[in-house]
């Protein structure tokens, strides 16, 4: 059990979004260390949306925006402060995340309100820096309303993107990433390419590793160049890297992506770190949602081998393989630049999108929406019966936080008149379930289930399902 739950340690809010299924009776609402009180009681679930947000808003009056930007802040519990009251007076949903590295956020409302934010970015005296970049910033604006959000987040966050180590996580992978993995670096606007930062007190070593640059490739650019990959006789020396969560990649990801099994984007060190040989020495286009993963994900992937000892012998078929790549390229702006510049503002609707764009299937997005279509590819399968489908759910499972893929057979509410059709991770998630279901008034702690690990998520990012895959899916009588 230790082994197969050592890459992939369950936590109960180790992604965004998918948290457990609510529990019979909600505790009340608690603070968080901000002084913020919790958007849901603990142990409540953010539902997966099949109606794209369902309000009948005339969203070309709103917009959902999406934005970043790596700049110190000095005093980030006032500019939380700030926005909160900011964002609030004027209607303003969203999750915005702020740290002394910077601000991440995704805010929805009318045009006025979003207005309010921006300006109130682009003008705030007590942050000079953050109010230039924030004038210069893609906002990545689309049509939206208030109603993509339930209400709004803004939280004071060690990191604006986790991406620390897990407790007891990989040591080796920790020391690797000391020294270049937090240095400032830009949002958006940055420059074109650099090479790793180092410090230029240190005295150079003969066997220092060669320098491994970092840059960024604009929508159009990024799209030739996987196309380029696609066409070309030999692969071998080009690595596409999909840095988002496993269920995020499942549902849409680029052709010919490494899609990573992880769960949490703080396990993208121990991905790498198991599979060295596929990055040593390659040229890595990276890509994520909009950007601020791939920020992180570069610097670190750059970084491999600096605390290596260079020349240092090793043993093995390992000897001398850090990860390190021959270069790092990153798409700007992410999968949301993607869609609007190379596919046009709605591209799921666009009429040929998916001859013209190496980008297949759906956008998971951590909205109301659920997911966006960039085109109507379906890349993936149920997890109940198998067929193809890329309708999003949830596992069945009481406590589970594992995000599925439940086509409209399955978890559509075609069960008897007294339950309704569930799909369930694994047989151990579903029999806990039940058990806890058929007993009234027994208390029981819910039990690492058969999925938690890496090998389960493999499987799911797999183009069809294995043999053992599927067949979970039970309607079953409430009691």
């Amino acid at each position: 059990w230790l082994a197969r739950r050592a890459f992939h340690p369950l936590h109960p809010a180790d992604a965004p979004g998918a948290m457990s299924a609510p529990a019979l009776e909600h505790p009340p609402p608690v603070a968080r260390l901000d002084g913020a009180p919790r958007r849901l009681p603990k142990g409540a679930s953010d539902p997966i949306s099949q109606r794209g947000g369902g309000c009948e808003c005339d969203r070309s009056k709103g917009a959902i925006v999406l934005f970043y930007a790596y700049v110190p802040i000095a005093d980030p519990a006032s500019l939380v402060t700030e926005l909160r009251a900011t964002c609030g007076s004027n209607g303003v949903t969203g999750k915005l995340r702020i740290g002394r590295e910077g601000i991440n956020g995704t805010a929805a409302g009318n045009h006025v309100g979003i207005d309010a934010m921006i300006d109130a970015l682009a003008s705030c005296a007590r942050e000079p820096r953050l109010a230039a970049a924030a004038k210069s910033l893609d906002y990545k604006h689309a049509p939206g309303c208030a109603c993509l959000f339930d209400d709004l987040s803004v939280r004071l966050v060690p990191e604006i993107v986790p991406f620390e180590p897990s407790a007891g996580g990989a040591k080796s992978a920790r020391k690797k990433r000391r020294g270049g993995r937090h240095a400032t670096i830009g949002g958006d606007d940055d420059g074109d390419e650099r090479g790793t930062e180092t410090d230029a007190s240190a005295p150079s070593a003969p066997s220092a590793p060669v320098p491994c640059p970092v840059g960024y490739l604009d929508p159009r650019d990024f799209h030739d160049a996987v196309r380029n990959r696609a066409a070309s006789a030999s692969t071998s020396d080009v690595v596409i890297l999909d840095v988002r969560n496993w269920y995020e990649s499942r549902v849409g990801h680029f052709e010919g992506a490494a899609l990573a099994p992880i769960r949490r984007f703080s396990q993208l060190p121990e991905y790498v770190e198991s599979n060295k040989t596929l990055f040593h020495g390659k040229d890595v286009l990276m890509y994520c949602t909009g950007g601020v993963r791939c920020e992180k994900a570069a610097r670190y992937l750059a970084s491999l081998g600096e605390n290596d000892g260079g020349g240092e012998e090793k043993n093995g078929d390992d000897a001398g393989v850090t990860g390190r790549p021959r270069s790092v390229r990153q798409l700007r702006g992410g999968i949301v630049a993607y869609a609007r510049d190379v596919l046009g503002a709605e591209a799921g609707a666009e009429a040929g999108a998916e001859t013209k764009s190496a980008y297949k299937g759906l956008n998971f997005v951590f909205d109301n929406r659920g997911a966006v279509p960039v085109t109507s590819d379906v890349v993936t399968w149920c997890d109940g019966c198998g067929a193809r489908s890329n309708r999003l759910g949830k596992c069945g499972g009481f406590g589970c936080h594992v995000i599925l893929v439940v086509c409209e057979a399955c978890g559509g509410g075609n069960g008897d008149a007294n339950g309704e059709a569930r799909v369930f991770c694994c047989g151990s998630c579903e029999a806990q379930t039940i058990a806890r279901e058929t007993t009234p008034g027994a208390k029981r702690k819910r039990k690492p289930c058969e999925c938690d690990g890496y090998e389960s998520r493999r499987r799911r990012l797999l183009p069809t399902p294995t043999p053992g895959s599927v067949g979970q899916a039970r309607s079953w009588r409430v009691i």
